[in-house]
């Protein structure tokens, strides 16, 4: 059986529709909605039937909510990590016309957007966090068992090191990786 309570423009016998009930419902509606819903049998019992469909959204949404293990850390580790090199002197190198400053903000920024492409060509590996200055950027990641974690993480380390120094030359920093989390497989026979 389809849920009609969904069905927005589905027309009660008194002629207003499930989409204005549900207006109704959350905003009050116009007094004169109010005052014909007060005393309209077809309303009400579909506000009654509206009521009931959505009460167990209600509940859910008054849960209290948990963040993941290590999420608030991983935020703040990526805030720290970007607003962190504000106070470090730039990345400065010479070049034709003169020396190019690049802020500690940036260098960390094009880490983590090189990062990022990078972990495009490899599924299952997804970037948790990027801290540094200029001088090291490193970068947390989480790895999908059974996915060799040490040779995908150096495999990594040395296509961003490399891209980096393609686009910062000799003033490029060093590059870590760490492997800050393993996540389960996809697969729905593993049992947590």
């Amino acid at each position: 059986m389809a849920d009609r309570s969904s069905d927005a423009d589905r027309v009660l016998p008194c002629g207003r529709t499930v989409g204005e009930l549900v207006g109704y419902h959350a905003d009050g509606g116009t007094p004169e909605l109010a005052a014909h819903v007060a005393g309209c049998p077809h309303c009400q019992a579909e506000l009654a039937e509206l009521d009931s469909a959505w009460a167990a959204v209600r509940r859910t949404a008054n849960l209290p909510v948990e963040p993941p293990d290590g999420l608030v850390d991983r935020a703040l580790t990526t805030v720290r990590g970007i607003r962190g090199g504000a106070g470090s002197a730039p990345l400065e190198f010479d070049q034709d016309g003169g020396s190019l400053r690049i802020s500690p903000q940036a260098v960390l920024l094009l880490a983590r957007r090189t990062c990022a492409e990078i972990l495009t060509a490899h599924p299952g590996v997804h970037l948790r966090g990027c801290g540094g200055d200029v001088d090291e950027v490193r970068i947390d990641l989480q790895v999908q068992y059974p996915l060799p974690a040490p040779a995908l993480a150096e495999m990594i380390r040395t296509e961003l090191a490399d891209r980096l120094h393609v686009a910062l030359g000799g003033a490029a920093p060093a590059v870590w990786i760490r492997i800050a989390d393993v996540a389960p497989p996809e697969s729905s026979d593993w049992v947590t």
